[in-house]
């Protein structure tokens, strides 16, 4: 694996490690709650944890589009070195959330009792709809930080911060078990006592995170000047297909309590509502799987890397499909296991059925699991419209129409046969599409992208070198010098970006991996009418050229020759240390 692959590599890795812990340390919040719920609030509890899940999932779409959307904005932004639009970004963002959690708690707080006689009115039971309205009531103090978290964490592996945001979602964690425990032993809260709990363990969350504000250097910045609505509208764009997943589940689970209550029990409703806890988990990681896909995918877009998106494409899918080949195996082994973390063994027929009900989603995600990494892909190279309806057939078009057809059908038996049918759809439909697309059959990454051909630059105008050592960096600096000579630039110019890349690149070689640390660096050239547009990528220690001459024998003209007469000649230059890189885009007139 060349060394641009070594480095998509690396990152990719990085953001998939914060995205799934930040997604799993919601529902890992959620499902402590309804494993402590199932043993020792009762049956009652349970049923009211599954009807007013799907509010739940409503109130995080708040963070769950905002958040990701803001990451893949500035993602694209940092691509193209330009810091300061992502201070813009960010800035507008963080204001239009704060407000609209404002606006959502305050209606979920006065209006509990009315959405809990909403949701609980089949059930016919008192308890129940108490419940539904004591949690609501509870868990409206907690939408604010459980958005920021939401929001935050992911921004935080683009500031080079990732371990504080592992932090938060640790403390977030801890303090979730503490709260809950002391509220079923001690203080006897019940449904209001569980809400609270996560609340206020999402506060402290959101406190750690925060913190991160202090260090003096970082990249995010609060900023008023600039600010565009146009940014605002950009982020949920591309926050969209979250809110598309989450939405479509709590419509979902909406339909299915309501057709489960007509066809069944309200026992097969706790069974799904035990399914789905247990389940959060691998839907969690998938949505993390899909942001950093997006994200790795934006940030290649913007630098019009035909390859490096390829190259990314394919990491996805293969982390995809075995991650997801190893949690189906592991579900499907322990799905009795699983269910009795939720229920007293008493309950010996819902536990059965919720059992039942793993082992058919997990079978059903690992057929669809593809669809992860391509409607990703599409999220990041702007193909939005494709990305949006593969979302949509996933988690909600799908799903309801096989289960209201097959349920209504065949009673129990058919709405438990609908998830493999509704999942084969879905892989059909995804293969489909690029083939008919591109008239021909193919599944190599280049051709699932429907990327146009005009797309960034042809090979013969591209250079590109991966470096890891001296050797690397000298046989790269002469394959500079004949990249240029033969697109015909003058002598002069082809020797100064040979130097330049010896000079930049033996630098990192010699200063940017310390204690002998392997490291890589990403050389790409692009020749263009007038203009050579040089981009350089690694993963050494952050140094920033222009400053470094400013602070390194400004006077002295034999210091840096290379660097300096490029920068000199540059028509603009960016630089943006993030996601543990070193990215600079320097544009040189070629006349």
């Amino acid at each position: 694996m060349n060394g641009n692959s070594q480095l998509i590599k690396k990152t990719f890795y990085g953001i998939m490690l914060v995205n799934i812990v930040s997604m799993v340390s919601g529902v890992l919040c959620v499902m402590i709650d309804a494993i402590i719920t199932g043993q020792f609030l009762g049956i009652n509890a349970v049923t009211a944890a599954g009807l007013l899940n799907p509010v739940v999932l409503i109130c995080n779409i708040i963070g769950a589009v905002l958040g990701p959307g803001v990451s893949v904005v500035c993602t694209r932004y940092m691509g193209m070195a330009k810091p300061e639009k992502v201070n813009q970004v960010f800035s507008t963002v963080m204001i239009a959330m704060t407000s609209i959690c404002l606006a959502v708690s305050a209606i979920l707080f006065i209006f509990a009792p009315d959405i809990a006689s909403l949701l609980g009115s089949q059930t016919n039971n008192e308890e129940i709809m108490t419940m539904i309205s004591d949690y609501l009531r509870g868990f409206s103090f907690g939408i604010i930080p459980m958005c920021f978290s939401h929001g935050l964490t992911g921004l935080m592996m683009l500031d080079n911060d990732k371990k504080r945001s592992i932090l938060g979602i640790v403390v977030t964690l801890a303090a979730d078990v503490v709260f809950d425990l002391v509220n079923v032993l001690f203080i006897h809260g019940g449904m209001l006592g569980m809400a609270v709990a996560t609340s206020l363990s999402s506060l402290l969350g959101a406190f750690v995170v925060a913190s991160h504000f202090f260090r003096k250097k970082r990249i995010l910045h609060f900023t008023g000047k600039g600010l565009s609505f146009s940014d605002l509208k950009e982020a949920v764009l591309c926050g969209i297909p979250n809110a598309i997943n989450i939405g479509c589940l709590a419509v979902r689970g909406i339909f299915f309590n309501y057709l489960l209550l007509f066809i069944a029990t309200s026992g097969t409703v706790a069974a799904l509502s035990v399914a789905n806890s247990a389940f959060s988990i691998f839907v969690s990681i998938s949505l993390g799987m899909f942001a950093s896909t997006s994200t790795m995918c934006s940030l290649l877009y913007g630098e019009e890397d035909r390859e490096g998106l390829s190259q990314a494409l394919m990491l996805s899918m293969r982390s995809v499909f075995l991650c997801f080949a190893a949690i189906t195996a592991l579900l499907l082994a322990l799905a009795g296991p699983f269910a009795r973390l939720f229920l007293d063994s008493s309950a010996s027929e819902e536990l059965a059925q919720a059992a039942k009900f793993i082992r058919l989603m997990a079978l059903r995600m690992f057929i669809v699991s593809v669809s992860i990494s391509l409607s990703g892909a599409y999220q990041g190279v702007r193909k939005l419209v494709l990305n949006y309806t593969i979302d949509m057939l996933r988690e909600g078009v799908l799903t309801v129409l096989c289960a209201l057809i097959f349920g209504g059908i065949f009673g129990l038996a058919g709405f438990e046969f609908s998830f493999i049918i509704s999942g084969a759809l879905l892989l059909l439909f995804v293969l489909l599409v690029p083939i008919l697309k591109n008239k021909r059959f193919s599944i190599r990454p280049k051709d699932l992208l429907l990327l146009p051909d005009s797309f960034g630059s042809s090979p013969e105008d591209t250079f590109t070198a991966s470096i890891t050592d001296m050797d690397g960096v000298m046989k790269a600096s002469l394959d500079v010098m004949q990249f240029c000579s033969q697109k015909g630039m003058e002598k002069r110019l082809s020797m100064m970006m040979s130097l330049f890349i010896e000079e930049m690149a033996g630098n990192t070689v010699q200063h940017g991996f310390p204690n002998g640390r392997q490291g890589h660096i990403d050389v790409r050239i692009l020749c263009k009418p007038d203009t050579l547009v040089i981009r350089l990528r690694d993963d050494g220690v952050p140094f920033d050229p222009v400053d470094w001459l400013k602070r390194n024998h400004p006077d002295d003209p034999s210091s840096g020759a290379g660097i300096r007469i490029i920068i000199g000649l540059a028509q603009d230059i960016r630089y943006v240390p993030a996601m543990g890189l070193n990215n600079m885009i320097i544009t040189v007139k070629q006349h």
